[in-house]
């Protein structure tokens, strides 16, 4: 266990990362450049959650990984990809980096590109961002009304922490498979991690700014959806498919019996 020195205001706890026990930081689950990304002109990020909906200047945060695996995440992915997502009414640097090369397959909407012909696109940072972000969810809840994790990976769970660290390969029984809608992104909005609705693995999801990044895990697993794997295929697939619907769906099923604040109207009245 490494000897830590307090600093001021700064919480001494064990990092879920690094497993020291040391000085941590308010760390974010989804990056703090996203809330600036999805703030509307005149306004403020709108959060919805199945409680409530309203406009707000929080950012979901707290103490809980330490300074040196903060970089660990930010070097690893969040830096190279954050400056690439869509943003609102204008470029998507990723997609257009993406189309750069022709598809390997057209199936009517659906078009699978090989990020192992584009050297443009880091494959191994987009993977370790994605994974971060499911790892942050996976050691926290970021509730102040729970305790337990806000998505459970289970025994699964170290697999990642060393995959991220760079002590071990991509995690076996596990897949990642990336989304990018087409342009003009009209959704510039992010979703926290969340489970999936499918039956014969284990799925969670998360939204950011035009690219969806989806997890599977278990011993379900086709070989289908191995082949998916931007990680574990040496093709690295990613989709571009226009899956704005979902994206929709999912808003609307959280608004349902969510209290809707007044400084939010303004905005749902325009969906």
């Amino acid at each position: 266990m490494a000897e830590s020195v307090s600093l001021p205001d700064m919480p001494i706890q064990k990092c879920p990362l690094c497993l020291d026990t040391k000085n941590v930081v308010s760390s974010h689950l989804m990056p703090a450049a996203l809330y600036e990304f999805c703030t509307p002109p005149g306004g403020h990020p709108v959060a919805v959650t199945h409680e409530i909906a309203l406009e707000s200047d929080r950012q979901l945060q707290h103490d809980l990984l330490c300074v040196d695996c903060e970089k660990c995440l930010n070097r690893g992915g969040e830096s190279w990809l954050l400056p690439l997502l869509a943003r609102l009414d204008g470029p998507f640097a990723f997609h257009d980096m993406l189309v750069t090369v022709q598809p390997d397959i057209v199936d009517g909407d659906v078009k699978a590109y090989a990020a192992a012909k584009n050297p443009k696109i880091e494959v191994d940072k987009l993977v370790h961002f994605a994974m971060g972000v499911f790892f942050k969810a996976g050691v926290h809840s970021w509730s102040g009304s729970r305790t337990e994790p806000l998505i459970d990976f289970g025994p699964y769970t170290e697999s990642i922490r060393t995959f991220l660290l760079g002590e071990s390969g991509f995690p076996q029984r596990m897949v990642l498979m990336v989304g990018v809608l087409p342009p003009p992104v009209k959704d510039i909005s992010f979703c926290y991690p969340y489970r999936g609705s499918n039956t014969k693995w284990f799925n969670y999801l998360f939204y950011a700014c035009g690219m969806e990044f989806a997890l599977g895990l278990g011993k379900g697993l086709t070989r289908e959806a191995r082949q998916s794997c931007i990680a574990s295929n040496p093709l690295h697939p990613i989709l571009v498919v226009d899956f704005t619907e979902v994206i929709h769906m999912n808003f609307g099923e959280a608004l349902i019996n969510a209290r809707k604040a007044k400084n939010v109207e303004k905005w749902l009245k325009k969906l």
